[in-house]
């Protein structure tokens, strides 16, 4: 792999593989190798295995959120970020995935209207000090204006705009 010779690498990991069929760093190793050459359905299939055989560093669930949100399938990339951060557990400090993890599912969930998850992944990420802070806080402000504008217009208080009519001749 690191001399680039990633279709000899891919043989021997699959080698490898065939011997130790439960392990889930080879799998993750041949996705690796698949994403390297640009194969995204066979890295899928790879990541997919080494998650069905406990991969316990979580590279393949990380992996797999990232190829999951690049070919838009938000949903299945949502429960991926989800499992990972599972596995990590809420007591771990954030690191750079996680970071990225709980951006992804602050959006997510807000797009969803889940506000209430949105905001506990946001409100995780005001200790990191990377760019994702700021990002977080400025999806944390957009939370609460939107659950704000939402009760307001189930008080009564906001207003209605049925009845303005808007002519462009």
């Amino acid at each position: 792999e690191i001399l680039n010779m990633l279709l000899f690498s891919l043989f021997y990991y699959r080698k490898a593989a065939t011997l130790r069929p439960y392990d889930a760093r080879m799998w993750c190793a041949i996705g690796g190798c698949y994403l390297a050459l640009n194969k995204k359905s066979e890295a899928i299939r790879s990541y997919e295995r080494a998650m069905t055989n406990n991969d316990g560093e979580g590279v393949a669930t990380q992996q797999l959120a990232k190829l999951y949100r690049d070919g838009g399938e938000f949903e299945k990339a949502a429960q991926c970020y989800q499992k990972h951060l599972d596995m990590r557990g809420m007591d771990a400090n954030v690191d750079e995935l996680e970071a990225e993890a709980l951006l992804f599912l602050g959006h997510y969930h807000k797009d969803a209207k889940n506000y209430e998850i949105a905001s506990v992944c946001c409100s995780r990420l005001i200790e990191y000090p990377g760019p994702e802070k700021e990002e977080a806080k400025a999806l944390l402000r957009e939370i609460r204006s939107r659950t704000d504008g939402d009760r307001r217009n189930k008080k009564g208080g906001g207003r209605d705009a049925s009845h303005v009519s808007f002519n462009f001749s």
